[in-house]
This record gives structure tokens, sequence and C-alpha cells, in this order.
């Protein structure tokens, strides 16, 4: 039971990290990489032309055209690309923990 909750609190706190990871690099990208955001953006604007006229009723357009626009496929974006840093910053810390805290060998089991 102690593992499934370390597990959902290691989740929790890359959730959090992930969150503040986007903010960090969404003003990293305002201040030193201005035009690489501003390509991120046409692409998202791309990607929601691509998508814009689904086939269906009336309301189903309107909802589908509020909740899915280019300002919330660029937040999708940012946050996977966010994740992927994130996971990558856990992945080399794991590494460099085992590196310096290899695990034990077994010791050799001794007659009786």
């Amino acid at each position: 039971m102690l593992k499934l909750l370390g597990g959902f609190s290691l989740v929790t706190s890359k959730i959090f990290i992930t969150f503040f990871t986007v903010i960090f690099l969404l003003m990293l990208g305002f201040a030193y990489f201005p035009e690489q955001l501003n390509r991120l953006s046409d692409f998202t604007n791309w990607i929601e032309g691509q998508i814009r006229d689904p086939d269906m009723d009336d309301r189903g357009k309107f909802l589908f055209r509020t909740l899915v626009n280019e300002n919330t496929i660029f937040g999708i974006v940012m946050t996977l690309i966010a994740r992927a840093v994130v996971e990558f910053v856990f992945w080399f810390c794991a590494g460099l923990w085992r590196l310096v805290n290899p695990p034990e060998e077994a010791s050799p089991k001794t007659a009786a």
C-alpha cells in the first residue's frame, strides 16, 4: 500500500513540476526564442485549420469551435514538450542515482 502511495506522490509531483515547467518554458520562449515560439504558434494554427470544420450539427460545431482552438492546441503542445523535459530530467537523475548508489550484490549463502 505504501508503494502505491509513493507512486501516486511521484506522479503528483511530476504533474506540479510539469505545470511550472510550462510557465518557465513560455517565459524562456518569450525572452530568448520568440521566433521559435511563433513557429510553434503557426504549427498549432495549422493543426487547428486541419480540424476546424467537423461534420456535426450547429450545436456540436459551436462547442467544437469553442473548445478546440489554437490556444487549446498550443497549451497541449507546450504541456507535452514540458512533460518530455520533466521525464528526461527524472530519467537522467535516476541514472545518476544508480551510478552513485549501485544495487547491493547478493551475499553468498554460507553453509549451516
